[in-house]
């Protein structure tokens, strides 16, 4: 449980600090979902239908960019930007398969940052801002938690998987240095 949670730590400071270095990109993107969630929030049940789901669609495509652009910066980052996906895919699986219980760790992780960057606030609203009051808040606290919780979280996300995509290139580079020593039978070579 400890090196699992060292993960959740070591992929949190790099979402930081990709967060940090990339702020325009993140913060830029990350303002679309923050505008079409309050709007949304705030005005929805005035909105035509069309608008509702032109809003989610552009919010969902802006967050697969985000998501896209900071797995190049990842790949890059973890010097493995010139090979190819299904190359960076063995990395990530190796990675896994060397840290499973690492791995499996960060869902009972992101499970408790949900109960306490979603759930609680929710229900912190709901039972202590006056009803009349509760729809502006609660489109504050979405708007907010975009270019912050959310964005956050998919770094983090995406963090977890350098961590194992470099594990795994460093465990497949092991496997291949103690291939080297092997005849084709398997045996040690002298």
């Amino acid at each position: 449980m400890r090196t699992g949670l060292a993960l959740s730590v070591d992929a949190a400071r790099w979402a930081i600090r990709c967060y940090a270095r990339y702020f325009w990109l993140v913060f830029g993107l990350s303002m679309v979902p923050t505008a079409q969630r309050f709007v949304a929030v705030r005005f929805g049940d005035d909105l035509p239908l069309a608008a509702g789901v032109a809003g989610e669609i552009l919010t969902g495509l802006v967050r697969v960019l985000l998501v896209v652009l900071v797995l190049r910066i990842a790949a890059r980052d973890a010097g493995l930007a010139g090979l190819t996906v299904r190359d960076r895919w063995r990395r990530f699986a190796a990675g896994i398969e060397q840290r499973r219980r690492d791995f499996l760790t960060q869902f009972l992780v992101v499970g408790i940052a949900f109960v306490v960057f979603d759930v609680l606030p929710t229900a912190a609203v709901a039972l202590w801002v006056p009803a009349d009051r509760q729809e502006i808040v609660d489109a504050v606290l979405v708007s907010g938690k975009n270019p912050t919780i959310i964005a956050l979280t998919i770094l983090w996300m995406i963090g977890i998987g350098y961590h194992l995509m470099v594990a795994g290139d460093r465990a497949l580079a092991s496997a291949d240095v103690d291939r080297v020593g092997e005849t084709p039978s398997g045996a040690a070579v002298g």
